[in-house]
């Protein structure tokens, strides 16, 4: 029986793509680099937090931490002033997840983006008690991959590894539940191929987001 479902936050439950490509484009062009992605391009800059992104976004120059740390910080001022403009839920996330909530099944997130931001676009989009958690990047607290939140959020939930299902579009999400060892559910419309996520042998493949609540009914 399930009786718990975790989610990734970008590209999973909410299109954040346009947002934070126009957020890296403002702090790459503010901190005087003459570069811009497109939302394809951003996509690839995703998924390992926003330290990361900054990373990625300048791998064609030869930056220091320094440097990494002054976008960085654009890139956390821009985010904060634009996250909201064009992010919205995917298609039925809202009324999925009160199904899911109307079965009894716990529900969480699990987010490598900054807390702050992670709790401010759930509560604005979402509502702030449609979660039982919501957990993002903390300071000490090592991102996904690493399986310690997820571990965290199970404990907290009072539920068993087996009794959890683990929802993401990025092979970061297939690695952190299979490094845990939950079952692992791929999203077809996130920031990721599908064909990428398959290589990782999800249990699940939602192809709508209703299906996460017939498959919580049927196990």
């Amino acid at each position: 029986m399930i009786k718990a479902v975790i989610f990734d936050l970008d590209g999973t439950l909410i299109d954040t793509l346009q947002d934070l490509s126009n957020s890296i484009n403002l702090a790459m062009k503010n901190r005087g680099y003459d570069i811009s992605f497109n939302k394809e391009e951003t996509k690839s800059l995703i998924g390992s937090g926003t330290k990361v992104l900054c990373k990625r976004a300048l791998s064609k120059y030869s930056a220091n931490d320094e440097d990494i740390e002054e976008v960085y910080k654009e890139f956390s001022k821009q985010y904060r002033l634009h996250q909201l403009d064009n992010t919205k839920p995917y298609n039925g996330v809202k009324e999925g997840l009160l199904a899911l909530k109307r079965l009894g099944c716990k529900i969480a997130v699990l987010s490598n983006k900054v807390e702050e931001n992670t709790k401010y676009i759930i509560n604005s989009l979402l509502g702030e008690s449609i979660f039982d958690i919501v957990r993002g990047q903390r300071i000490n607290v090592p991102l996904k991959p690493d399986p310690t939140s997820l571990n965290d959020i199970i404990e907290e939930l009072f539920v068993k590894k087996e009794e959890v299902l683990y929802v993401g579009d990025s092979d970061t999400d297939m690695k952190t539940a299979d490094n845990l060892g939950v079952k692992k559910v791929a999203v077809t419309w996130g920031f990721r191929d599908i064909s990428l996520l398959l290589q990782y042998k999800p249990d699940y493949v939602l192809r709508q987001f209703s299906d996460i609540v017939e498959i919580v009914k049927n196990k």
